[in-house]
């Protein structure tokens, strides 16, 4: 992973993740009781992306699942990102009185990468180029309860002034703010 990470290697980066996610819960099914962190929509989302990469012949996109059944994904740039939130909305678009506001939350202007502005937009997706024969598998709508849209940030920032730290240097805990 730290040789993928180090050479930019965006499909093993994302083929390790993957598998790492998946091992994880393969070892939760293994336990007594058993643990399920998963759902039906988990399954799909794996889904999705797994015959998108698999049509393209490498690693569009990778996933994990983080805090139960919440898939963070992963994109090596914003174009592939704009695509793979494409996917997403056309397999798993809101209920059709979602504000899309409040189902696409966080860096919105990628939308507009993917050619969406409102609610009819969305309905108007074409259906992925990798679906079998252009014959579109079943939408889940309402499934997902929201997209969250993020990027990378600058890194990490060496502070000069101690009181901007968010950890206590002493404890390496959070400091509390008031």
């Amino acid at each position: 992973m730290e040789e993928a990470i180090k050479n930019r290697d965006f499909p093993s980066f994302a083929r390790m993740t993957c598998a790492d996610s998946n091992q994880f819960h393969a070892v939760c099914l293994d336990t007594s009781p058993l643990i399920f962190y998963m759902n039906d929509t988990s399954h799909r989302i794996i889904s999705c992306v797994e015959k998108w990469n698999r049509s393209e012949g490498t690693p569009q996109g990778g996933l994990y699942f983080y805090a139960g059944p919440n898939a963070v994904l992963i994109a090596r740039d914003r174009k592939v990102a704009a695509n793979l939130l494409q996917r997403l909305l056309y397999y798993f678009p809101p209920h059709s009185d979602t504000d899309l506001n409040s189902y696409v939350i966080g860096d919105k202007m990628i939308l507009q990468d993917v050619g969406v502005k409102e609610m009819k937009d969305v309905e108007a997706l074409a259906p992925p180029s990798e679906t079998k024969d252009q014959i579109p598998a079943q939408k889940q709508r309402g499934a997902v309860s929201y997209f969250i849209c993020t990027r990378l940030g600058k890194g990490h920032v060496l502070l000069s002034d101690e009181s901007q730290a968010l950890l206590n240097p002493e404890t390496g805990l959070p400091k509390y703010v008031a």
